[in-house]
Order: structure tokens, then sequence, then C-alpha cells
């Protein structure tokens, strides 16, 4: 395996920016010496690409896979191009992948190409997929912060505003480009082929004031069942905010876009009886 940190200097953030890399160059045998796709990992809010690498086994599922990992830091930016603060939107679906393929020949084609993030990164993951579904054959939240505007509406959560006024300006409502509800919908409208898979998780039990995110998924689920998209899942189970929840929920969505049957293998090997002797 080969773990690369990268310090991109980026002309649309006026900055550098660090972007961990993994690559599976010891595939085991039976997956092959072809990497079969490019997986971009989302970090949550106040967090960092780091996480990926140090808090969830995401190396050890991309190694099975075939996979290349990139985890870029993007701040507290809800992955936008932000009123105050810098245009991340424009760095990763514009400047990052071909900064990227020019030192290390990352598959750009769409179809190698998939994109998912845990709460901020699983809104992020959503919308930079809904905004530009020429780049992603793939997206997926987990535990996403999915309906923004559902935070900034609620009156018993004044922190909304000081997270919302960087990324959107001094508004309480929710600009429409930035809507996965109006996204989603736009998303409906293409041809089957044009539209990427989808997959939100979240936990039953995460509902803790501020963020709400069982709230915020049962919302831009009820909008997601009623529209003909091609590709959409949704997974629950037992679960608050944390990375027991988002490693599992890894899992699924690797086996969501590759189709592999990689769940049911991973499920096997948790479930194998131990003995003691």
């Amino acid at each position: 395996m080969a773990y690369v940190e990268c310090k991109l200097k980026s002309m649309a953030l006026m900055s550098t920016v660090s972007v961990k890399l993994y690559f599976p160059t010891d595939l085991p045998e039976e997956v092959g010496c072809d990497v079969k796709g490019v997986l971009t990992l989302l970090h949550g809010y106040t967090n960092s690409g780091d996480d990926w690498v140090q808090m969830s086994a995401a190396a050890r599922y991309a190694a099975d896979n075939g996979l290349v990992l990139i985890m870029p830091d993007c701040g507290n930016s809800f992955y936008h191009d932000m009123v105050y603060g810098g245009a991340y939107k424009t760095f990763i679906t514009q400047e990052m992948p071909v900064q990227l393929n020019r030192i290390f020949r990352i598959p750009q084609e769409r179809e190698k190409n998939y994109i998912a993030g845990l709460s901020m990164g699983g809104y992020g993951a959503l919308y930079l997929a809904f905004s530009r579904p020429d780049l992603y054959a793939g997206c997926a939240s987990f535990s996403g912060a999915v309906d923004l505007g559902l935070m900034l509406q609620a009156g018993d959560m004044p922190e909304a505003r000081s997270v919302a006024v960087p990324v959107f300006g001094n508004t309480d409502k929710l600009p429409e480009e930035s809507d996965l509800h109006v996204l989603a919908r736009r998303i409906a409208q293409l041809p089957k082929e044009q539209q990427p898979k989808i997959l939100m998780t979240n936990g039953l039990q995460d509902s803790e004031p501020f963020y709400y995110i069982l709230q915020q998924n049962e919302a831009l689920h009820a909008t997601m069942k009623t529209l003909d998209l091609a590709h959409y899942k949704r997974m629950q189970w037992n679960g608050v905010h944390e990375w027991n929840f988002w490693d599992r929920s890894l899992v699924y969505a690797i086996d969501y876009f590759l189709e592999n049957g990689y769940a049911a293998k991973k499920m096997e090997d948790w479930r194998s009886p131990v003995t003691e002797g």
C-alpha cells in the first residue's frame, strides 16, 4: 500500500491545500492489479481528511476492492464556493482532478469515480454529485446534514447561523442551488444513464439537538422517494453520529457502487463463530 500527502496549490482558494491519497499497490490476488476506481471521501464539520485514515478501515476496504482513495481537507466549507471563504466546490470538481491526474494518472472516467462523506461531508457528497453528475457514477451520504434548510429555519438552533453565514451569506433561506431537494428533482429529469447512484445512511438514534440528522434524512428521503430516480437506496440501523456507523456505511457504499457482493462478504467475516481453547 502507499499513502501520499500532497500539498496542492489552488488558484481558486489562493492557498495550499492538503490532500491525502491511498493507493492499493499490494492488491489481493483475487482483486488483481488493475485499479477498479477512485473514491473521494469527504470529512465532517471541524475535521479533516486525516480522519478517514486514522479513524476508519477505509484503506483496507479500498485494498479489497482495488480503489484509490482521495481525502481532501476542506475546512468548514460544506464543499461550496463560500460567500465569505474559499471556493472549495471549484477546487474539488475542477482543480484537484486535473492536478492529481498530472501527477498520478488517476482514472478520470465518470464510471470509475465515486464520492462519499460523513455528516457535513455527506451533504457535500450529494451536493457535488448532484451539481456535477458528469463527474461521479455514484455518491453516498453517511449521517449527512442533508436538509440544511431545515437547520436554518429551526428557531431552536441559533448556532446554525454561525455555521451557515460564511458559506451562504447573511440569509435565513437556503439558496436553491444548495438545496438537495431542488437538485434531486433536477437529477431525476436526466436520462437514467446520466443519473448517479445515490445512497443515504443514518442511525436511528442520530437526532441530537442542533443537527437533528435523523430528521434531516427523513425530510430528504420523503422527497427522494417521490422522484423517478434510476438508482436510489436508503439504509438505516441502530446507531448515532460516530465512526462505527460510518465505517459500516462505507462497506455498504462500496458494495452499492461496485455491485460485487462486498457487504455480504464482510458481514460473513464479522459473523464467523469464534472458538476459545
